[in-house]
């Protein structure tokens, strides 16, 4: 498969229990594709057959062992259908419904990843299918890609589980995300506040100069970072984040910040994970937020900032309110969806892209309610579906604020 001369994004959708929901199960983007994040479903049974632990013998396999197994091998297939595999797998996005589930999943991990890829792995406070207890969505590189895929390791603390700090793939750089501990005894002192209080700034910085060491190995500097998340364990905690955010000078990244559920390091509040580019094709907008670009293009690419309604301002938008005299007559999360979609057209436009051009979303809805009106404004904006991961977040930071979307473009 080979992109065609005119930027164009390269759709995979299965004809055998498609999702009933409007997403690919893969987009390609220049050299890069993109997955939605696989649940353990066949869109028939709420959780496959095949991803069940068998009844009759319930002592030889735990559920999220057989749940990863089951969406490890789907992916397999939809890399393999988009013209990728899993050895070309640059990234990936893990959400855990539950921690105590991380030892089952790590097991069946890594014997599909002998050569593991950087790996975020956060708890989320909710998936969409009842029962599934992890999603997972891959970034990998093309098979008819000239990219060299290209491991990096520091002499930061080692990661305690299968996956590297960071690698290389052409002129990116993306690591695992990171927490403030030193794989020996947990949160260490430099990373304590007084009398080994939580101490979300000084997790912060250290995490972050760790991480700069782990961009170092791969060929980055501090200043080709292009985007962060940062996952707090409670979003109240932003104020005390971004000083020591911005004291770490790491260039001029888009920056989504989200609540999530949990973390796998105990006294640990945030993980932070970072792209770098380390091209010369840097596009940066003529406007910005008071937390950074909004979205920041970089050769055939484009990342946004995490968008949710006020993240700019602090403050709930009125577009997004609903009007007490019609209660009836709209909704908060339609209101909300649509505020955040003109939002991000809007920045994607700033640095030569669009809505038309997103191979990759990731929503954060902190109601998973909210889904299926969601899911009808989300439609009208996209003719042909990019692929999408959706969870549950804890509150944003804004009250009020029901969603938050960051999404990888293809530049127009």
């Amino acid at each position: 498969m080979t992109l065609p001369l005119k930027r164009q994004l390269v759709h995979t959708r299965s004809q055998h229990n498609p999702a009933p929901i409007w997403q690919s199960e893969a987009v390609r983007a220049g050299s890069f594709i993109f997955t939605s994040a696989k649940l353990a479903t066949d869109w028939v049974n709420s959780i496959a057959p095949q991803a069940q632990v068998d009844a009759q013998f319930p002592n030889f396999c735990c559920p999220s062992e057989r749940q990863t197994e089951y969406i490890l091998r789907s992916l397999a297939e939809t890399l393999e259908q988009a013209g990728s595999s899993l050895s070309r797998v640059v990234k990936a996005h893990v959400f855990l419904l539950d921690s105590a589930q991380f030892p089952g999943f790590d097991r069946v991990w890594k014997r599909y990843f002998p050569q593991p890829p950087t790996r975020t792995t956060v708890g989320a406070d909710g998936l969409l299918i009842p029962g599934a207890l992890l999603e997972i969505s891959l970034i990998a590189v093309a098979v008819d890609s000239d990219i060299t895929v290209q491991p990096a390791k520091s002499d930061a603390p080692r990661p305690l589980t299968k996956k590297v700090e960071a690698i290389r793939a052409g002129d990116f750089v993306f690591t695992s995300g990171q927490l403030a501990h030193d794989a020996v005894a947990g949160v260490p002192a430099e990373a304590a506040g007084e009398a080994h209080q939580v101490d979300l700034a000084k997790q912060t910085t250290y995490t972050l100069n760790n991480m700069v060491r782990s961009l170092a190995a791969a060929g980055a500097q501090p200043t080709d970072v292009i985007k962060a998340q940062a996952l707090l364990l409670d979003t109240r905690g932003q104020d005390q984040f971004l000083p020591a955010w911005r004291d770490a000078a790491l260039g001029t990244p888009s920056l989504a910040v989200t609540g999530i559920g949990s973390l796998l390091v105990s006294g640990t509040i945030i993980e932070i994970d970072l792209t770098a580019y380390t091209g010369a094709d840097l596009r940066l907008p003529v406007h910005s937020s008071p937390h950074g670009p909004e979205a920041v293009g970089c050769g055939e690419l484009v990342f946004s900032a995490g968008i949710y309604p006020g993240f700019d301002t602090g403050e709930l938008p009125t577009e997004c309110i609903v009007h007490e005299a019609y209660p009836y007559y709209s909704s908060a999360i339609t209101l909300q969806t649509e505020w955040v979609l003109r939002r991000l057209d809007a920045a994607l436009r700033e640095v030569a892209s669009d809505l038309a051009h997103v191979a990759k979303a990731q929503i954060f809805l902190t109601d998973l309610s909210d889904f299926a009106l969601f899911d009808s404004v989300w439609r009208k904006h996209f003719q042909t579906p990019p692929a999408r991961s959706v969870v549950k977040a804890s509150p944003l930071p804004v009250e009020g604020a029901r969603i938050a979307i960051e999404v990888i473009a293809l530049t127009a």
